[in-house]
């Protein structure tokens, strides 16, 4: 997760469980400024995770345009 910090605006990232295993895989999160580089973080992951990590989580990238709550 650091090398996407390194390399794009990010506000966050996650990665976590839900508590119970029924709701869903696991959750790489990454909440990034601009919009526009959702495709292109998407693609990181995909060429920079391992296919064992991209088969375990659901990867969610998101912007909220620099909100934070």
């Amino acid at each position: 997760m650091e090398s996407v910090w390194n390399k794009y605006e990010v506000q966050s990232t996650k990665i976590g469980e839900y508590l119970d295993r029924r709701e869903g895989n696991p959750i790489i999160s990454i909440d990034v400024y601009d919009k526009n580089d959702i495709p292109i973080v998407e693609e990181y992951l995909e060429d920079s995770l391992s296919k064992d990590d991209l088969t375990k989580y659901e990867i969610v990238v998101f912007s909220n345009m620099g909100k934070t709550y």
